[in-house]
């Protein structure tokens, strides 16, 4: 998942020009910004060319990193250490023309994944690492997103009339979890700001069981990263205080994306597959080999589509909010050659961001089983699928019975038939 974001904004072409790496100061003691290493947090920043007035916050993905070692081990690379952040990246653009057609001039700032907890934990002091004598770890990301809007508000977003906030897998968690966050940092500066919007793309990661039931599920990791990189719902935690109150003694649901987009304020436009790739593979934990191996897995992915579905009504629940749900196998999505009702994925988003499509109609959801019935497996994007075997026909009706011949009494009336079985 590390270079989803990276992947799919080159995918869609509208990567901008490449930016170099700019370290944030360090001066503010224990709540200064810093990777897991607490080396200096760094961005990206690709200015506009054109005085545009526009911006886009686009957030790394990238996976979490579930317990101390694994921390410690990720502090070692470029998702946990600016030491090994590329000293360049490209930024594109995330607000559209009207045909579905993404700016190719804004400013675009382009934050990397550095804490391993979605941009949300902070503890004021390094965290020991079980096992591993004189390892420290340093949980700031909710610090390393807010010194990145304020190095934002210092370059011009102090004068911009739209935002829209974006980002592509946990980079996706992150857009749900923190854009109301940076829309009230923008606006206390910025009251003028008149657009903003938030983009999460495949960032609805379930909260699902695992196909054999065990403990080591997707559920009990975000749990696990809940506590230990200290998730808390004040000014220096990375949740929401209304979703906090709605889940006491579960204030963890507050940082998985199922459990918390009815407290999103902000209008949200959601890219995903209900069939992600990488949630059939590590939520599910069943690999591509195992989908068709046996009918019992075969159910079990085709449930997890329903499961996506049933658990997304939560985002459906808000007349401002949209989206674009396909059936591809992807995560990192073609969605420029995904078409529903006659529209591509961006297409769909442009109408939903010009404001010509709102409430049910804003959604845009592939009710077939995986690729399209089939019909997407060749797709660049989509990942094969063996053919699933075809849906059961549905049952015949009864014959009417032949009329009883009258007795003498009346009869009670025969129950009527029954009525076919739902497909």
């Amino acid at each position: 998942m590390a270079v989803v974001a990276l992947v799919a904004a080159a995918a869609a072409g509208f990567t901008l020009g490449d930016a170099p790496l700019q370290l944030l100061p360090q001066g503010s003691g224990d709540e200064s910004p810093a990777c897991l290493d607490g080396s200096p947090y760094g961005l990206y920043f690709v200015p506009s060319l054109t005085n545009s007035t526009k911006w886009t916050i686009f957030l790394e993905g990238g996976g979490w990193c579930y317990d101390e070692v694994d921390c410690y081990n990720r502090s070692k690379t470029r998702l946990g250490s600016s030491k090994h952040f590329n000293a360049k990246i490209g930024c594109g653009c995330m607000s559209v023309n009207e045909h579905g057609d993404l700016d190719t001039d804004c400013n675009c700032l382009y934050l990397p994944y550095g804490d391993g907890a979605s941009f949300s934990g902070y503890r004021a002091k390094p965290w020991p690492v079980p096992g591993v004598p004189g390892a420290e770890l340093y949980f700031r990301g909710i610090k390393n997103l807010d010194a990145a809007v304020e190095f934002a508000l210092k370059h011009g977003m102090d004068r911009a009339t739209e935002l829209v906030v974006s980002g592509s897998s946990a980079g996706g968690l992150s857009t749900f979890l923190h854009t109301d966050r940076i829309v009230a940092q923008a606006r206390a500066r910025n009251p003028a700001l008149e657009k903003v919007v938030s983009v999460p793309v495949d960032g609805f990661f379930l909260d699902h069981d695992n196909y054999n039931h065990g403990a080591y599920n997707y559920t009990a990791w975000m749990k696990y990263i809940y506590h230990m990189q200290n998730l808390t719902f004040g000014a220096d935690g990375g949740l929401t205080a209304a979703c906090q109150q709605a889940y006491p003694g579960d204030e963890h649901y507050c940082f998985m994306s199922p459990h918390m987009p009815q407290f999103v304020q902000t209008p949200l436009f959601a890219f995903n597959s209900k069939f992600d790739l990488w949630q059939l593979q590590y939520e599910l934990q069943l690999s591509p080999a195992q989908w068709t191996a046996n009918a019992s897995a075969t159910a079990a992915v085709l449930r997890y589509g329903d499961d996506f579905l049933a658990q997304f009504k939560a985002v459906q629940q808000n007349p401002a909010h949209g989206g674009f749900i396909t059936s591809c196998i992807c995560h990192g999505c073609p969605v420029n050659d995904l078409v529903l009702d006659g529209k591509n994925g961006m297409q769909l988003y442009a109408d939903w961001f010009y404001g010509k499509v709102t409430g049910g109609a804003a959604f845009a959801i592939d009710t077939r089983r995986p690729n399209g019935d089939g019909t997407l497996s060749k797709l660049p994007g989509c990942f094969p699928l063996p053919p699933l075997p075809p849906l059961p026909p549905l049952p015949s009706p009864p014959l009417p019975s032949p009329p009883l011949p009258s007795p003498p009494l009346p009869s009670p009336p025969l129950p009527s038939p029954p009525l076919p079985s739902p497909p």
